[in-house]
């Protein structure tokens, strides 16, 4: 599983860097003139935004992982599974948080209706990599490698996740693919943390 991470890890690496370079701009500037739904793909992500802890307040969703990692190490069941979640989800939130300023990359609608021929280290720029990939793909993705069963719907809501930022033009293709990178590298780096204990 670990080596399967690191795959996909790369794999996404390399496609995030090619796609910087070749398909970015062009999507963007098509969607930007396309009627994308955005409403369907907004209401999902609000949605999501419920379930994942995110709404009603931004710290619910760790609050709830760092008190499951509490009580399952309490009650000596399953601490390993929720410390892994916990420990991708919170390294995930902390990169990404530190990233985008770092890149100060512009979102596609703000690159394209403002001048400029780069999209990277701009002011206020905050689009690289997604933090929403990021937040849901540090919890399915973890929980997807836990529990095979899973795996399905956890795959199914990060490419739901994916197609939605870059569709409303609140993303780049490389962003969604970095964010997946991001979290794949994590959760690899993190499983051998849990891997005795594991679920079957």
């Amino acid at each position: 599983m670990r080596r399967s991470l690191l795959v996909i890890a790369a794999v996404s690496a390399a496609l995030t860097a090619l796609a910087i370079v070749t398909i970015d701009e062009p999507i963007a500037r098509w969607l930007f003139t396309r009627d994308t739904w955005p409403a369907l793909w907004n209401d999902g992500i609000g949605a999501l935004e419920y379930a994942g802890g995110l709404e009603p307040w931004k710290w619910l969703g760790i609050t709830v992982l760092v008190a499951g990692v509490v009580v399952s190490t309490a009650l000596q069941r399953g601490q390993r599974a929720w410390m892994l979640v916990a420990l991708v989800h919170l390294l995930t939130r902390t990169a990404v948080m530190w990233m985008k300023p770092l890149t100060g990359r512009l979102r596609p609608y703000e690159w394209l209706t403002r001048a400029g021929d780069h999209t990277f280290f701009r002011d206020g720029g905050a689009s690289f990599p997604s933090g929403h990939v990021g937040l849901f793909a540090s919890l399915a993705i973890p929980l997807a490698v836990l529990y095979p069963r899973a795996r399905v719907p956890a795959i199914a809501i990060v490419v739901y996740v994916m197609a939605a930022r870059v569709a409303v033009d609140a993303h780049f293709v490389s962003d969604v693919l970095g964010a997946l990178a991001l979290v794949c590298a994590f959760t690899a780096a993190c499983w051998p943390l849990i891997r005795p204990a594991s679920p079957r």
